[in-house]
């Protein structure tokens, strides 16, 4: 093969062997662009700080919300030790037992007592982690659980049958999702909007969530759980329903005239039983008095007559 032909065949292999490199490249860069994109995560919020008084010592209590798996560092910081040690001893505790391992010895720095700790935290470990300090029995207590809706319903919602009636939740973090359920016995059973059109109906705006009924039966009476979907694990809560009759607020007052109505009539049979002795009674006395009345009338028209037929003689 000429010399001439060989290297023109050779730079176009090169140039082919360039542009596909060219081509990889530029793919293995849109790669890394798309996996390398950040996403947001999701860090815990203080959402409640509380201070109370034991004694001598102190409990503070801070409540997390915690809506992913994560780690978590907790720190306890101690200050106003009397005589200020060179260090005391430190330890945690979860839901009031004490953590295997998790003694130390804390250092004063700058007149201080730091502890701190990191937990992973998945939704088995939600629950009260507790610093505790041996030598004052001072701790901070850290309370984490999902958001926890506190507005519930000491009463139930009350309805009538036919009518419709609108159950709510909200809570002050927006969930991945919104789920209903209705209690059955012991089990929950999830309400499928998409199957029963005709009987509920469900709203969710962000941080809340309804659910319509219609078309009340006495078979809606019950408990309806509202479940707010997070990463780590759901929050609850529930709404109890009571769907009654319209003559159920009724019956009060129908009892109370059915007792009248009864003791109307025991009056008036007590009467009705005890009247014919005073007849008979007083109608002895009327006889009596009848029969007196004749006596009398008879005896005065006798003494009538005597004094008629003795004037006549006189004449």
């Amino acid at each position: 093969m000429p010399r001439t032909q060989q290297s023109c065949r050779e730079r176009a292999l090169f140039s082919m062997a360039n542009v596909m490199h060219l081509i990889v490249l530029l793919l293995y860069c849109n790669g890394m662009n798309t996996e390398t994109t950040p996403s947001p995560e999701s860090e815990p919020v203080i959402t409640t700080k509380k201070a109370e008084s034991k004694g001598q010592s102190q409990v503070i209590i801070e409540e997390l919300a915690i809506l992913t798996p994560q780690y978590i560092e907790l720190l306890c910081n101690l200050t106003d030790i009397p005589n200020n040690p060179l260090y005391i001893t430190g330890y945690w505790t979860k839901d009031g037992q004490e953590i295997e391992n998790s003694e130390e010895t804390v250092n004063r720095n700058n007149e201080q007592y730091i502890l701190k700790r990191t937990f992973s935290i998945e939704a088995r470990d939600l629950g009260n982690y507790s610093c505790v300090f041996r030598e004052n029995e001072a701790q901070v207590t850290f309370v984490l659980d999902v958001p926890v809706m506190k507005e519930k319903r000491d009463k139930p919602v009350v309805s009538y049958i036919g009518d419709s009636v609108v159950l709510e939740c909200k809570l002050k973090y927006t969930p991945n999702t919104w789920n209903w359920y209705k209690a059955n016995n012991t089990e929950k059973v999830l309400i499928n909007v998409t199957a029963n059109p005709l009987n509920y109906k469900i709203l969710i705006n962000g941080n809340k969530t309804k659910l319509t009924v219609l078309n009340l039966t006495e078979e809606d009476s019950g408990k309806y759980i509202c479940s707010a979907e997070f990463d780590i694990k759901p929050s609850e809560s529930y709404v109890e329903l009571k769907v009654m009759s319209y003559t159920e607020p009724l019956k009060p007052f129908m009892a109370i005239v059915v007792e009248v109505i009864v003791l109307v009539t025991l009056i008036l049979l007590w009467e009705k039983c005890n009247k014919p002795q005073h007849n008979s009674s007083a109608g002895g006395n009327d006889i009596y008095s009848e029969q007196t009345n004749k006596l009398t009338h008879d005896d005065s028209n006798g003494v009538e007559n005597n004094m008629t037929r003795h004037r006549k003689l006189e004449h």
